[in-house]
């Protein structure tokens, strides 16, 4: 579906329609000039490596698609006033989301796409003990453990992984830091600690946890609860903060 494709499916919709979904297309373009207008889930969409927005009108109501229900959760606040479904969010007839809303939207979508990719590199050359381990790995929840797995990894390039303590965990160069549990099969966990070695010295530290995913086991390790499912990217930005902010304590 080229852009004259868009074309031909907006002028078969009634006149307001079709404005409210050109002020939709003309913001997606503005804010990502190098996509490309194809066809995405049967719908208009704009494409840059992989989809990145889309559009639709329905019988009484038009409709955005994110791509990701990854960057629906993170704009939750700034999505309230829609009715928000698993794929995206319906807006009134002549009343289109904002330039400002869409611009968000579509560059966290391609931020999420970037970083996505260089985990993806970043696992694709990691420790082969990983790749072996993952290669034979039975677990309900192995789709959602991989998926955690490229979040760390593209949290910082400092982070690597490798086999400790007979599963996968994550290090910088200072020290490992996160270890999947793999016994929990209901929920992807993780045992975020400082390494193997005891700080006698060691004060106790706490982290923001606004979603409420970590329980303390002492003063230098915590279990990270991220669910299964849709649980794993709604809980991208708030398993990536931890990160962030443990590895600091290193």
């Amino acid at each position: 579906m080229s852009a004259k494709d868009a074309d031909a499916y907006l002028a078969k919709l009634s006149a307001e329609k079709r404005a409210t979904l050109e002020k939709v297309r003309k913001a997606i373009r503005a804010a990502a000039p190098d996509a490309e207008e194809d066809l995405s889930y049967g719908m208009p969409a704009f494409i840059q490596g992989k989809p990145i927005a889309g559009y639709s009108a329905s019988a009484a109501h038009c409709s955005y698609f994110p791509m990701s229900g990854t960057i629906t959760a993170q704009f939750e606040y700034e999505l309230a006033k829609y009715e928000v479904s698993k794929g995206g969010f319906k807006f009134p007839i002549g009343k289109p989301p904002s330039a400002v809303l869409i611009r968000k939207l579509v560059k966290a979508r391609l931020a999420e796409i970037e970083t996505t990719k260089k985990a993806a590199k970043k696992a694709a050359a990691s420790d082969g003990e990983v790749a072996a381990y993952l290669k034979t790995f039975k677990h309900p929840l192995k789709t959602e453990i991989e998926a955690a797995r490229l979040i760390i990894l593209g949290v910082s390039p400092v982070i690597s992984e490798g086999i400790k303590w007979k599963v996968p965990s994550f290090r910088t160069e200072k020290e490992w830091f996160a270890t999947f549990n793999v016994r929990s099969h209901d929920s992807v966990q993780l045992v975020f600690h400082l390494g193997a070695k005891t700080r006698p010295d060691l004060k106790a530290f706490r982290l923001a946890d606004p979603k409420g995913l970590m329980k303390w086991l002492g003063k230098d390790r915590a279990m990270v609860t991220l669910g299964s499912g849709r649980d794993i990217p709604g809980n991208r930005k708030a398993l990536e903060a931890i990160v962030r902010a443990w590895i600091k304590q290193l």
